[in-house]
């Protein structure tokens, strides 16, 4: 099972910054028992989006490299995620370093502040895995940078 919880990467400068957004359907598996009656989306999951963001952005920068979630050094929780919402995630990438990476979050809903984390990665080699590619949301990014005008790829 995969756990893709971004659905678009809307802005992304590689090793500094990104905004991507996931929206929650009410047809999420998740809601079934994230609360009966009152269904949220659970706040690890939240770290998990700005983890996950994060790390994309880090890994476009260092393109060698898979980010691992490493340590949540803190995290703040202001306002819950319903079904429908749609969630803007900001991350930034605040140090690269040759082991590991620093980096933190927020989750936004309209214009309410939903959820903070500060993140430590480790670094995992990608010639170590079985697939060195990127994700399907990650690709989708790169190809809608690299065309150009006439909408053909560079």
């Amino acid at each position: 099972m995969r756990w893709l919880l971004i659905d678009q990467i809307i802005e992304c400068e590689p090793g500094v910054a990104a905004v991507g957004i996931k929206t929650f359907p009410r047809s999420e598996l998740i809601f079934m028992d994230h609360f009966p009656g009152f269904p949220i989306v659970p706040g690890v999951l939240q770290i998990e989006m700005i983890a996950q963001m994060a790390g994309k952005c880090a890994a476009m920068a260092r393109p060698d490299i898979l980010p691992v979630l490493g340590a949540v050094k803190s995290a703040k929780f202001y306002h819950n995620v319903h079904p429908g919402d749609a969630c803007v995630i900001r991350a930034k990438v605040l140090k690269i370093a040759k082991s590991y990476i620093l980096g933190e979050g927020e989750i936004w809903v309209k214009d309410q502040k939903v959820a903070w984390a500060s993140l430590l990665f480790g670094l995992v080699e990608r010639t170590k895995l079985n697939s060195g590619d990127f994700d399907a949301v990650t690709k989708d990014w790169l190809n809608r940078q690299n065309k150009t005008s006439s909408g053909e790829l560079k």
